[in-house]
């Protein structure tokens, strides 16, 4: 291990939006009722509940899965601030735990609806796995992982022993389900998602030092998964991202208890592939859950962009990577996903937290209710906002990393320090650490050099300055005896900045320091107009771009575009805050001339559409409520989502939908159909009408390479003495049906 972390107890978030949102996530988990998450725990193991169940996930086959996260976001919380409510609701929860478990009498525990029924079958081999459904369960592996955390937190954070022997108990009882089968039989049940139980597996080997749970936890290395990663092979694509993050995570902690170091392997090529290759400019993955292929990120703006669960588990394991190698890497991007992805993910009115942090160009973010949902993210969002202070610094036997600029407060006790530092970051960059030693002791302090210092760093010591003789995205090492009394002041000047998509460099994204800056379209409830497909568009030169944006006289991080905006000129600002406003993170840039072409383009094809709509027997809009009923939709493993301001609907694996349409019974009509252009590989399907499949179908029109429309020959022996038919999309074996966003049946256009 290059570093280690401090452990939570030794960090102290003293101001700053960190702590703002820490706090309203405190006043979350104090106004959550521990009763109510407990209710399915008693009923299931035969005792009266003491309250009603909540509603939402927590009503439903993932029930309890909140429950381990509000352990483990309690303990933290309780380790991060030392409030003693929140160690009380932990200890209190892990002795209702162990009654449950006592009634049970074997050890096992659950929320989960018919869970020792489901893991009875398991054990004796009647399996029936799919990617989401273990014996009619929903994720019940998942959820036995957020239980199993939650106690090790109790554990480890808020020093309950008991939490350790219910958690044995509960390993011991898996132990057993797993016994008798075989290695074929467990990659059967490694189908369903099962969250990270080779982690905790891993870390209950280390607290109870028991290796049999060493050797569970070898039992949930996912073959079909991490084989292809192990060779080096990003086979990512089209794979739900989340259920693959906390396996990587397990690989990491089986790599630091066992040494194994294949684990290490699996653990670097995944970070370095969905860093660098399936993140975007916010530091978030995946569109709708799943990647796509590697560096193709254009077409996946939208709604479902970026769930917030996966961020949260990429920031554990880039603290793992971090204490390995040492990295300043791996800090730029917990820096970067930190402040704009999680902390944007929080509401910072109220606490809600987003499922999705939308990237939709013109969209905005969607908070999940605190007291009615429960999704995943709700869950995750309990921890996240409780462990800020856990990857700040870091230390060897004789260096001291810091690695985030947060005004917090350091004791590190085996040196006998104490490090405080204060700075208004991320609202700029300068800041001062203050040495407090109960005698002179020699260390390396080393600052990160952050990859967008762009104007360069400066450091001064006592008031004399350092040499800065290293670059960007490293570390200064300042290496001295030092003082009691001794300042450490930095200076990292903060510049506007581009980004752009890897697969098309004209889509771009601005940056001041750090944090991403969104334009600021105005309320939520403000209407974009006809123009709304401009809305996002920048006419300009690349390379004078940043010359044409105003810095505010109020605030350094806001900015004003003097003459960029096609559609009109924009605030920039922060998009971490930004919560009851539209936006855009990513815009579309253009020369003049470019846009000349592909204005004229977009407007033959508004002028397509007009026609269209003359034409029009029946249009249905997919994803939306009332369309989709008064045209009869059914489908199963079927998606939906909203980009480029259009709704669709799409599916999953082997999945179908179909609508049924107008048609005209004496006369020649068509099916006319608008796609999201999209370069996904899995996507591959038919279209039938009442059963006949129709042909390839020819292109009637494309609008900025973001939407096609095509048009598909009816034949009158289909339609003929018929009112309505059925049209249905099929994906074939082992594909998807691509993103439909509009349907037509119109007339012949003779």
């Amino acid at each position: 291990m290059k570093a280690q972390a401090f452990d939570l107890q030794n960090v102290r978030i003293e101001s700053g939006p960190l702590l703002h949102a820490m706090e309203l996530n405190t006043d979350y988990l104090r106004k959550l009722e521990a009763d109510r998450l407990l209710s399915r725990f008693r009923e299931y193991a035969g005792l009266e509940p003491k309250a009603a169940h909540y509603e939402g996930w927590e009503s439903q086959g993932i029930s309890g899965h909140t429950l381990g996260h509000y352990i483990s976001g309690c303990a933290l919380m309780y380790a991060s601030t030392g409030n003693e409510v929140l160690l009380t609701r932990v200890n209190f929860v892990v002795d209702e735990l162990e009654y449950c478990q006592d009634a049970h009498g074997n050890g096992f525990i659950s929320g989960i609806p018919r869970g020792k029924e489901l893991f009875e079958e398991v054990k004796v081999g009647d399996i029936r796995s799919q990617g989401f459904d273990l014996n009619g369960g929903w994720v019940p592996l998942y959820t036995m992982h957020k239980l199993f955390a939650g106690l090790r937190d109790a554990y480890r954070l808020a020093g309950n022993q008991k939490a350790l022997v219910i958690e044995t108990k509960l390993g011991l009882w898996l132990e057993d389900i797993f016994a008798g089968l075989s290695k074929d039989q467990i990659q059967e049940v490694l189908r369903c998602e099962f969250g990270g139980m080779n982690e905790v597996l891993t870390d209950l080997a280390e607290d109870s030092g028991d290796d049999r749970f060493l050797a569970l936890a070898e039992s949930f290395y996912h073959g079909e998964v991490l084989n292809d990663l192990a060779e080096e092979k990003d086979t990512l694509a089209g794979k739900h991202a989340n259920t693959q993050i906390p396996k990587i995570i397990g690989a990491a902690r089986q790599y630091e208890v066992t040494g194994q170091e294949h684990y290490a392997g699996i653990s670097r090529f995944f970070w370095d592939r969905v860093v660098n290759h399936h993140s975007y400019v916010i530091g978030g993955n995946s569109y709708n859950e799943h990647f796509g292929e590697p560096d193709k990120l254009n077409d996946r703006l939208g709604e479902g962009s970026c769930e917030t669960c996966n961020t949260y588990n990429m920031l554990k394991l880039t603290k793992h990577m971090f204490q390995w190698d040492g990295y300043a890497a791996y800090a730029d991007y917990y820096e970067r996903a930190m402040y704009n992805h999680i902390l944007a993910s929080q509401e910072p009115v109220d606490g809600r937290v987003c499922y999705f942090v939308s990237l939709e160009m013109g969209g905005h973010k969607s908070f999940n209710s605190q007291f009615e949902i429960f999704t995943c993210c709700v869950g995750s969002g309990m921890e996240s906002h409780s462990m800020y202070g856990s990857a700040i610094y870091f230390h060897s036997e004789d260096e001291l990393y810091v690695n985030q600029y947060v005004p917090s407060t350091l004791t590190w006790k085996e040196q006998g320090i104490c490090v405080k530092q204060e700075t208004k970051f991320p609202e700029e960059g300068q800041g001062t650490l203050r040495i407090s030693t109960e005698k002179p002791t020699k260390f390396t302090l080393k600052l990160r050099y952050p990859y967008w210092a762009e104007q360069g760093m400066s450091v001064k010591v006592n008031g004399e300055d350092i040499p800065v003789n290293v670059g960007k995205s490293s570390y200064l090492a300042v290496d001295r005896v030092w003082q009691d009394g001794d300042v450490v002041e930095y200076d990292i000047p903060m510049s506007v900045r581009i980004e752009s998509m890897p697969d098309n460099p004209n889509r771009i994204a601005f940056l001041y320091g750090p944090l991403v800056l969104a334009g600021d379209f105005g309320p939520i409830n403000t209407e974009l107009g006809s123009d709304r497909a401009f809305t996002s568009v920048l006419i300009g030169d690349r390379e004078t771009l940043t010359d044409s944006l105003i810095q505010s006289n109020v605030s350094k991080n806001v900015f004003r575009m003097k003459g960029l905006g096609y559609a009109g000129d924009h605030e920039l600002r922060p998009f971490y805050p930004m919560h009851d406003h539209r936006y855009s993170v990513y815009w579309d840039l253009f020369t003049s001339e470019e846009w000349k072409l592909v204005e004229a383009e977009y407007r033959e094809a508004v002028e397509n559409n007009l026609l269209l709509e003359q034409l029009t027997v029946d249009s249905v809009q997919p994803a939306e409520m009332q369309p989709e009923r008064d045209h009869n939709f059914e489908g199963e493993h079927v998606g939906l989502g909203k980009i480029y301001n259009r709704k669709y609907r799409d599916s999953w694996i082997n999945g179908w939908f179909s609508f049924t349409m107008e048609v005209l019974a004496e006369e020649q009509v068509d099916l006319v159909v608008t796609y999201l252009k999209s370069n996904d590989t899995s996507v591959a399907f038919d279209i039938t009408a009442d059963g006949e499949q129709l042909g390839v179908g020819v292109l009637e029109s494309e609008e900025m390479n973001k939407l096609e429309t095509i048009r598909y020959e009816l034949p009158q022996m289909i339609t003929s003495s018929k009112s309505a038919v059925t049209i249905k999309f099929t994906s074939h074996e082992g594909h998807k049906v691509g993103q439909v966003a509009r349907l037509r049946i119109v007339k012949r256009n003779s």
